[in-house]
């Protein structure tokens, strides 16, 4: 959502190796550093949880 810096990431497994984060942890302070703020979400989440994560979305671009 680029009208309001938001960045949404929905990170599957391999977003838990160490090396995976530590690539993820980069751009995210890549982003931050740009002004975006970036959210994430697991597959899991997404897929069980849909609600809470669009509610989770809805609250920061209402804040």
């Amino acid at each position: 959502c680029l009208s309001r810096q938001l960045v949404i990431e929905v990170d599957g497994e391999y977003h838990f190796t160490d090396e995976q984060q530590l690539q993820d942890e980069a751009r995210t302070e890549f982003l931050n550093k740009r002004g975006f703020y970036v959210m994430r979400f697991t597959n899991q989440e997404v897929m069980n949880e849909i609600d809470n994560v669009i509610e989770t979305i809805e609250d920061f671009l209402n804040e």
